[in-house]
Order: C-alpha cells, then structure tokens, then sequence
C-alpha cells in the first residue's frame, strides 16, 4: 500500500497508456448508470458490472485495484463520496451515483467468494 501511494502517478500513467482506445471512448459506468430503471439484480446489468470488473482486471496494474472484492468495495466508497456524488448526479441525472453503488455491492455479495 505505500508502494502504491509513494508511486501513484507512475503506476496510474503506465496503466493509462495501457488502456484501450476503444475503453477511452466508452464509458462503461455511464452505461451503467443509463440502466438505472432496471433492477439492480438483473442480469443485463450485472453483465456491465462484470465487464467494468474484467477490464479493469486486465488492464489495471494487480497491486493497484487487487482482486473482484477488493474493487467493488474501492467503486462502492468511491461512489458514495458526497462531493462525488454531486458531481456525477449533476451531470449524469439524479440518482445516477446511488445506482452504481447499488449495482456494485448487488455483484460483491452475490459473487465475490469472500462473501460467499
């Protein structure tokens, strides 16, 4: 974890140049969010949760983000931020935050195996 926070800007630019094009172009978590009328459990929507975590895992360096648990929790946290929330709300309608946190927790406690 200090290795992380002491490299940070090194990890995130060589992961970032790392990154499809085709990932830059598409926002998977405004996908997400564009679903919010839809269950949380369906499976049309736990398919994006999956793809955001499996391209995550292929693109983002491992000691970074950690495994499937790990990552929902960071996007759970992240989402639930108050200014974050603001933000993302503000510009992708209201409710767009809570839903992807909603979604997130959804595929950790029905898949992840530390939940299991």
């Amino acid at each position: 974890m200090k290795h992380n926070l002491e490299h940070f800007s090194e990890i995130m630019d060589e992961w970032y140049s790392q990154v499809p094009e085709e990932m830059l172009k598409e926002d998977k978590f405004l996908k997400l969010a564009s679903n919010k009328g839809e269950d949380v459990a369906s499976e049309s929507v736990q398919s994006i949760v999956e793809e955001i975590i499996a391209n995550t895992q292929t693109t983002a360096p491992k000691l970074l983000i950690g495994g499937a648990e790990n990552y929902c929790r960071m996007m759970i946290d992240t989402y639930s931020n108050d200014y974050l929330s603001k933000v993302f709300d503000t510009k992708h309608d209201a409710g767009s935050r809570e839903y992807i946190v909603k979604a997130f927790r959804y595929y950790s406690e029905n898949n992840c195996t530390e939940n299991n």
